[in-house]
């Protein structure tokens, strides 16, 4: 008899999904900077209501930007990163709790570590902290990983 396996859909998940059913604090935004996309840190924008904006005020995110299912994939079958969040767009944003995101740079991080995020491009990371990369103060790793793995991190209201 022939053995079949079957490897489409085996990944934990993609940047911006939710890890689990568990507690956490979830709210709608409007982004008012350039496109954005899931996984991505945000920061309050006080000039619009509920106003938010990629990257993070010195460290602290507001929050991260949460996938949302219906958005059209840009290719078929789903890579899981096709879509965006577009300026002036409603954002599905989590402000505590679990999530995924794709940690991007060549440093490598380990599980309990606060992450570093990119200003400009609103990506987690843990290259050094210079220029647009800052060091997180709530937002950390729950798993280790590597430039490219897509980890799940805790956000904490700060």
């Amino acid at each position: 008899m022939t053995i079949q396996s079957f490897e489409i859909y085996t990944a934990n998940g993609y940047a911006g999904d939710l890890v689990d059913s568990g507690p956490r604090v979830i709210q709608t935004g409007i982004l008012t900077s350039a496109s954005v996309g899931f996984g991505m840190a945000l920061k309050r924008d006080t000039s619009v209501d509920r106003g938010c904006a990629v990257g993070s005020d010195s460290g602290a995110v507001y929050a991260i930007t949460q996938r949302e299912y219906n958005h059209e994939a840009g290719v078929r079958p789903s890579t899981g990163n096709d879509t965006t969040y577009l300026e002036t767009e409603s954002v599905s944003m989590i402000r505590q709790g679990y999530l995924y995101v794709e940690l991007t740079g060549a440093t490598a991080i380990a599980a309990g570590e606060a992450l570093h995020v990119d200003n400009v491009t609103g990506a987690f990371t843990k290259v050094a902290v210079a220029g647009d990369v800052v060091a997180c103060t709530n937002v950390f790793a729950d798993e280790a990983g590597v430039s490219g793995d897509i980890i799940k991190v805790r956000i904490d209201i700060a």
